[in-house]
Formats: C-alpha cells, structure tokens, sequence
C-alpha cells in the first residue's frame, strides 16, 4: 500500500482547554476597586476630615450677645435700684442704705447682686458660651427677685399703716427697679444656658 493513502492524524487538544482561534488565552482581567472605604472607616466626613490624619478641629463656640446683655442691663438695675427712693415718710425718702430704728436696709445686699450678675454677664461676654456661668446668674438672679419681693411686700404694709395712722407715706421706685432688674437677669441667665453648645 502506498503511502499517500494513509491519513495523517491531527493531535487532539488538550483535555479542559479550549483553543481560541485568535492565539493563547489572556488571562482574566482584575476585580475591580470603587475606592470604599476601610471597615469603620465613615464613608463621608466634614471639610478637611482625613480618615488617616488627625480629627477636624472643634468649631468655636457661637457668641451669646443677646443673654449677656440682658445680664449686664440687669445688674445695672439692680445697682441703680439700691441707691433710688424707697419709700418716703413724711417727706423723708429712704433709700435701700437708709437705715430705720437701727437696722441696716437690703440696698447693699441688691447692689452686691448687682455687681455679681453684672460681672457674669461680661464673662460670657468675653469668654462666650460657659454653662457654670449662666447657672449661678439663674441662682443669683432668683434670690435677688424672692428678696425683691419680700421687700415690696414689707414696704406696702409700711405704706399701709402710714395711711391708716393719718401720715404721709409713699413707695418709691427704687424696689421696683430692682424687680424689673432681676427679672431681666434671669431671663438673660436662663438664654445664655438655652444656648449653650451640646
């Protein structure tokens, strides 16, 4: 037999492959990365936030001008109040350092209020937003409004007796100053510690 009628024999490809037909095989390509962040890392953060670097800087605390003001216009009252008329009888005014049948009026007690609470309300002024502060300003400023209170009250009976007895009494405006004073000192107390930083 010649051997031109012998078929030749094509080696078969290799088990699991297939061939490609446009040369080797590439190789797959890699997965690929969206940026995420590390595990517990924030995905977002606030400007200059760096998951790396140091924590962003603590804002600076805002300014509480409003309760402030109203912590010094409240101590000046309550300063003034001590100094201003009383109560007058028969044309004699007392103020809140007049003295009566040898005891000492509250007028230094007021204007020692006063001066405190004036004194808070140029710190948080200065210093801005401090929470200590703008309690004692509550507490003071309390005390100072019970003790203005309890002091109309004395005077008003002092007025009322006056007028029964037929002499001539009248209040003055120095108490009411303070009242109006301490009221505005609380208030102003009370809005510094409302807006506070949490």
């Amino acid at each position: 037999m010649s051997d031109f009628n012998e078929i030749p024999r094509v080696p078969a490809p290799p088990t699991g492959s297939t061939p490609s037909p446009f040369g080797a095989p590439s190789p797959p390509p890699p997965p690929a990365s969206y940026g995420a962040p590390a595990y517990g890392a924030p995905a977002y953060g606030p400007p200059g936030f760096s998951v790396n670097g140091p924590p962003a800087q603590q804002l600076p605390r805002p300014a509480v001008t409003v309760g402030a003001g109203m912590l010094v216009l409240g101590g000046v009252l309550l300063i003034a109040g001590s100094f201003l008329t009383w109560f007058s009888i028969l044309g004699e005014k007392y103020t809140g350092f007049s003295s009566s049948d040898g005891g000492t009026k509250d007028g230094p007690v007021f204007a020692f209020f006063g001066v405190v609470v004036l004194a808070f309300g140029v710190v948080q002024l200065m210093a801005r937003k401090v929470l200590a502060i703008g309690i004692l300003a509550i507490v003071v400023s309390a005390i100072a409004l019970l003790a203005a209170l309890a002091d109309l009250g004395d005077v008003s009976d002092a007025v009322d007796l006056a007028d029964n007895l037929g002499i001539d009494g009248a209040s003055g405006p120095g108490l009411w100053v303070i009242l109006i004073g301490s009221l505005i000192a609380m208030a102003g107390a009370i809005a510094t510690v409302a807006k506070r930083r949490v």
